[in-house]
């Protein structure tokens, strides 16, 4: 058994990516301390799922300029920074997850002493950056942003990234691909089972559309909302659920309350834990991805449809070069991105055909869900883990 450190600047709770990661080492027997930031009237110190998830506030609830951010990062990277000060040698293994990446410095006298440390990258910061405040690639902070991406990279034992393209990026930014290991945002498939046949719906029950996960501008929502409001002329009764909470709610249900849609679409009460979502998109005819494509999220995989398609909902996607590489027109239906009219033909062409949404659910099945799961996929990284402290 090893003592393994983990941290991220985010809540344990809502990160499902870090919670697979931290319960994989637990049930291959590894202690794990996790430390996380805290939401108001969150206790400092819980054990969850036999993590024990130590909580620190930061700057604020949410921030929102770029200056708040650094802040609040620097914060958390002190907290890192004590707690391994105080603990040099306690734990066999480091793993920090970005954002942002130079978190990773903190680890700089266990390192320094023989303490292997990963660097988890779940999203690349400079584009990111470059997409939130609408900075191009020659910006100096995007510039900047490279340039710590690659010396913590180099800093690191190990880099995980989530998929391919990603890895193709940081190697050409510098960091040595054989460092580099790709472990996918794949969902639990203990809490996204497939679902069993649905019977048969009568006539008058409603055409229901799901999306979960944040409500930010960059993933499309508000493009799904208008789309609604054309689709509704040929759609009876349909339904869009959205469930999640994020910066642009606000905006979410002006523009729903504008197109007088409050009848058809309809938001949780905000954060919901992933494992009560099954449960709400368990009855739902079609699942929504409405990205709109940048560079950042043109190299996304959206963990939110791959959880659709391993409980064999079929679902609405724009064609991003990474979902392109997984998914093709017989496993998903494609639309044209940020076009509300090509969204709500491909609603439309998915409620007129039941057979189709079959067919599709069918091969995403076959050849995605039945070929990437996290339960075989978790062994990349405890395997790697082990490997690093010589087990």
């Amino acid at each position: 058994m090893a003592f393994i450190f983990m941290a991220a600047y985010t809540n344990y709770r809502r990160d499902p990516r870090v919670k697979r990661e931290a319960e994989a080492l637990v049930e291959s027997g590894h202690r794990v301390v996790f430390l996380a930031r805290r939401q108001p009237g969150e206790p400092n110190r819980e054990t969850i799922a036999g993590v024990d998830v130590i909580k620190t506030m930061g700057l604020k609830k949410k921030c929102t300029s770029f200056v708040e951010y650094i802040i609040d990062y620097v914060i958390f990277f002190l907290m890192i920074f004590m707690h391994l000060l105080l603990h040099p040698l306690r734990y066999q293994a480091i793993h920090i997850n970005n954002m942002p990446d130079f978190l990773v410095f903190a680890t700089w006298l266990p390192r320094l002493l023989g303490v292997p440390v990963i660097l988890d990258v779940h999203d690349l910061m400079p584009e990111l950056y470059g997409e939130k405040f609408s900075s191009g690639e020659n910006h100096w902070v995007v510039r900047a942003l490279k340039k710590q991406e690659r010396w913590a990279g180099k800093f690191a034992s190990a880099v995980l990234t989530v998929e391919d393209r990603l890895k193709d990026i940081l190697s050409a930014r510098g960091i040595p691909r054989e460092k580099i290991h790709v472990l996918m945002n794949l969902p639990d498939d203990h809490i996204f089972a497939r679902r069993d046949l649905l019977p048969p719906k009568p006539q008058d029950a409603p055409f229901v559309m799901v999306y979960h996960g944040t409500l930010a501008r960059r993933l499309g929502l508000d493009v799904a909302i208008e789309a609604v409001s054309i689709a509704r002329r040929t759609v009876p009764r349909l339904e869009l659920r959205i469930i999640g909470a994020g910066e642009e709610r606000g905006r979410l249900m002006a523009l729903r309350d504008q197109l007088d849609l409050q009848d058809l679409v309809t938001f949780s009460e905000g954060f919901v834990p992933v494992e009560n979502i099954p449960a709400m998109i368990h009855d739902a005819d079609v699942g929504l991805i409405p990205l709109r494509i940048s560079s950042g999220t043109d190299i996304m995989l959206p963990t939110k449809l791959l959880e659709y398609v391993t409980m064999g909902i079929p679902c609405i996607v724009p064609k991003t070069g990474t979902i392109c590489r997984y998914f093709d027109e017989q496993m998903v239906q494609f639309f044209d991105a940020e076009n509300a009219g090509s969204l709500a033909e491909a609603i439309i062409t998915l409620y007129q055909n039941p057979g189709k949404r079959t067919v599709l659910s069918d091969n995403a099945t076959e050849r995605f869900a039945n070929v990437y799961n996290w339960s075989a996929h978790k062994k990349v990284y405890t395997n790697l883990v082990e490997r690093l402290i010589g087990q």
